[in-house]
């Protein structure tokens, strides 16, 4: 990401975006987690959010999640940053 700190307001903006991606009944099946201090966001599943009778296998699940961290990058990239992505070990949650 770029040198530029990121600040509440830097946040709430990427993430408004990032929500704006589509979802299985909009259900909108994610968290965001921020740590302004590493400058780093997180985006998991939300499994309360999740539509089991219509995607069993939590496929769309994790379909919508994929559309909100792509939404998330290109906010990012438009605002000027930089970003990186990699997977978290789900024991880190």
């Amino acid at each position: 990401m770029s040198a530029q700190p990121l600040t509440r307001e830097t946040v709430t903006a990427l993430v408004h975006d990032a929500t704006a991606a589509p979802s299985l009944h909009n259900a909108q099946p994610w968290q965001f987690r921020c740590f302004l201090g590493s400058r780093t966001l997180h985006v998991r599943s939300d499994p309360q959010r999740a539509v089991p009778h219509t995607d069993p296998h939590g496929r769309a699940l994790h379909l919508g999640c994929g559309a909100a961290l792509m939404n998330l990058r290109v906010a990012a990239v438009h605002g000027g940053w930089y970003p990186g992505t990699r997977l978290l070990d789900i024991r880190s949650w």
